[in-house]
């Protein structure tokens, strides 16, 4: 890295440990930072004096698991967001795009409905990542014939998927309404919701988040060549199908693990990576950390602003897509020239 991406990542650390501590001590009971880190400190069995009891609960039971879900969900879907467009070579490109997060919402919005989730909290998020994976499988299946998938085909399949899955989504929350309850649950998760996590949450996103991120930077440099053309990859000694693959399949259990724990959080995983690529370049064993920490910030500081600022029951999901609805129209309108026209 050079002089500029270390500023860069030094900014973004900076912006992630400035957001924790105002997570951590900001609130309806305020809690000073020194007190903060002591409660920390304390709870790693780093410092052996007295804490405040009451205090100690809000920040490691309360408010860190809730900032922790908040930095790896971001993290996940940046990273998540960065791999689509690598592969498509599309700036507007993400994991809605193929479907996954309709799949991996239709999911848990089933284990919501059917009980599940309140009997078990790995069900929600297990329902989320398999639901993901398993429409990851049907785009493959719809969209390779002969042994060869078409990237063009790819895209269909997801869009068509997204419509399909949206609609028995749409369904279920109709159900749902009859009890009030389910209804309002299923609801406020699909408005993206960090309300209430726990360190069972941090639990579950933290091993998706890192599995997935490791198998991808594994493969980053063949997305590198990917991005130059299939053909051109291939003879560069690129397994290409393997790469593609693997590359999709984590990108679903990113977003499929960050969606089980906060619900749908829209057009992160669009946005970040597009800023990153035009700061640091297209390397992504680059943009892939830096995607997913402005993905976390941009996460974190909208939690910040639901939770200090507004008044009413505001959710993260609803900030992210109406930050992210513009800046999409943005991109449409910045490479419409691009589209072919009939």
């Amino acid at each position: 890295m050079n002089k500029k991406d270390f500023f860069i990542l030094a900014v973004l650390l900076a912006l992630v440990a400035a957001g924790g501590f105002l997570s951590l001590s900001s609130g309806s009971w305020p809690i000073s930072v020194s007190h903060v880190f002591t409660i920390i400190l304390s709870k790693l069995g780093l410092h052996a004096g007295a804490i405040n009891d009451v205090e100690a609960t809000i920040v490691w039971d309360g408010r860190l698991p809730r900032f922790l879900v908040a930095l790896l969900v971001g993290f996940s879907l940046g990273g998540a967001g960065t791999i689509m467009q690598g592969i498509f070579k599309n700036p507007m490109a993400s994991p809605g795009v193929m479907g996954i997060d309709s799949g991996a919402a239709l999911g848990a919005v089933l284990a919501i409905y059917l009980g599940l989730a309140s009997g078990s909290i790995v069900a929600l998020p297990s329902a989320a990542i398999i639901f993901s994976i398993l429409t990851l499988v049907m785009v493959f299946a719809i969209a390779t014939s002969g042994g060869r998938t078409s990237i063009s085909t790819l895209l269909l399949a997801g869009i068509a998927l997204n419509l399909v899955f949206g609609a028995l989504t749409s369904f279920i929350i109709t159900l749902g309404t009859r009890e009030f309850d389910v209804g309002r649950v299923i609801v406020n998760w699909l408005m993206g919701d960090l309300n209430n996590r726990s360190w069972e949450h941090v639990g579950i996103v933290f091993p998706t988040t890192m599995t997935a991120f490791l198998g991808a930077l594994f493969f980053a440099r063949d997305l590198n060549l990917l991005m130059l053309g299939e053909e051109t990859a291939a003879n560069l000694g690129v397994n290409t199908k393997r790469a593609r693959n693997g590359l999709l399949l984590f990108s679903s259990i990113e977003t499929g693990g960050a969606i089980a724990v906060s619900g749908v959080i829209g057009f992160v995983g669009l946005v970040a990576p597009h800023i990153m690529r035009s700061l640091v370049g297209p390397d992504n064993r680059k943009l892939m950390v830096f995607s997913g920490l402005l993905a976390a910030v941009f996460i974190v500081y909208a939690d910040l602003f639901v939770r200090l600022i507004v008044e009413v029951d505001l959710k993260v999901g609803i900030i992210t897509s109406m930050l992210g609805g513009p800046f999409f129209l943005y991109l449409i309108i910045k490479h419409r020239k691009q589209f072919e026209y009939m």
